[in-house]
């Protein structure tokens, strides 16, 4: 049994639940790995009236806008900073954070570290006066945070090297390898024919996630390696409406049957990982955007679901030996590992287990271990 704690954490943060984003995800498994050991830890993180609120909260002020920080937050953030002992451990969950934290440093005072994730570091490349901005406060910051190695080696690029950063990897909710009992909740995927073969993405629908080139390699699958009644569900919010339109407009011209649910349950993403013969993810490295982590591998992992995915930042970090990893230009290779999965059950499921067996490894509480060692002594 753990002492009781007298150390404490603040996290700063521009995303958090009950958005579904990925900064909220790793700020809220931070939060909850913290709080669950007996360290008290203050949220500063956006409101969002248009969403339904998770639970009752504490110790979490709600005041910042999503991925904005106004001259008024600013202050507010300075007002409660300047309230709180100073032994206690700042952390900025993302790069908007981080800069008001360096901003505030002649009022506030007191050192911060920060979370860098793989979009936001691969921006640093920029010129503009942001960019540099940003790296000044990078270099300022106590401790540099990576999600993945891939992350880090693009920040050394950019910012350049420093004793100060280290990788901690993400973690996956204990939830997520709960088993779910029951039919879809949803009324499309209820409806799914019991014969096709499934082949899912779950993520949000923009360009760095890929699904207009996986439609592409599924359509190959079927033409040229013999998948058999392929169904392609993607499970997510719309981030890009003409990039989504675009991903329509194909699968409807090479006739693949195609099924957008937007947001659901996390049940149905359960279900649907168990239903699929794979989930894919074929991230792009694009100008400003790259996926420096891959958080969703974990969830389809978590329920036995093997991944085919696109050597891209740190998805081979994830994935390790487990699933297929393809090069983001061999759709063949795409196509044929899809089709594996799809025609033997057997492979399926030994490579679901090994999934599985990795994605025990990542847990929020190694994460907060990382991130903040002076709290968690050996």
């Amino acid at each position: 049994m753990r002492a009781e704690r007298t150390e404490s954490v603040a996290i700063v943060t521009c995303e958090y639940p009950p958005f579904p984003g990925g900064i909220g995800t790793y700020a809220a498994g931070l939060v909850g790995a913290l709080r669950g050991v007996g360290i008290p830890t203050a949220v500063f993180a956006p409101s969002y009236p248009d969403l339904p609120r998770p639970g009752p909260e504490s110790d979490t002020a709600r005041f910042l806008g999503h991925h904005a920080i106004g001259p008024g937050s600013m202050w507010r953030i300075a007002s409660l900073l300047g309230k709180m002992p100073r032994s206690r451990l700042v952390l900025a969950a993302d790069i908007r954070s981080m800069i008001a934290l360096y901003v505030l440093q002649p009022i506030v005072r007191r050192p911060y570290r920060v979370m860098i994730h793989g979009s936001e570091v691969s921006k640093l490349q920029s010129r503009s006066p942001i960019a540099a901005l940003a790296r000044r406060a990078y270099r300022s910051a106590d401790r540099v945070i990576a999600n993945s190695k891939a992350t880090l080696d693009l920040f050394t690029s950019a910012v350049g090297a420093t004793e100060r950063s280290i990788v901690a990897y993400l973690g996956v909710e204990a939830t997520w390898f709960q088993p779910v009992e029951g039919g879809f909740e949803h009324a499309e995927l209820a409806g799914l024919p019991e014969g096709a073969n499934v082949i899912c993405s779950v993520g949000r629908i923009e360009p760095r996630k890929g699904q207009i080139e996986a439609v592409r390699a599924i359509a190959q699958a079927r033409d040229a390696h013999g998948l058999r009644d392929p169904v392609y569900v993607i499970a997510g919010r719309s981030i890009d409406d003409r990039y989504t339109e675009e991903v329509i407009a194909e699968a409807a011209r090479l006739k693949v049957s195609l099924i957008v649910t937007g947001r659901v349950s996390e049940a149905d993403l359960k279900r649907l990982f168990r239903r699929s013969a794979c989930h894919v993810l074929c991230a792009q490295a694009l100008p400003g955007k790259i996926e420096g982590f891959g958080l969703v591998l974990l969830e389809a992992a978590a329920q036995n679901c093997p991944s085919v995915a696109t050597r891209v930042g740190g998805i081979p970090e994830v994935m390790g030996e487990t699933g297929v990893i393809v090069e983001p230009d061999d759709r063949n290779a795409l196509a044929l590992a899809m089709t594996h999965y799809a025609a033997d059950p057997g492979l399926r499921a030994q490579h679901g287990t090994a999934a599985f067996d990795r994605a025990r490894q990542f847990t929020w509480t190694a994460c907060a271990e990382a991130t903040f060692p002076e709290l968690f002594p050996r």
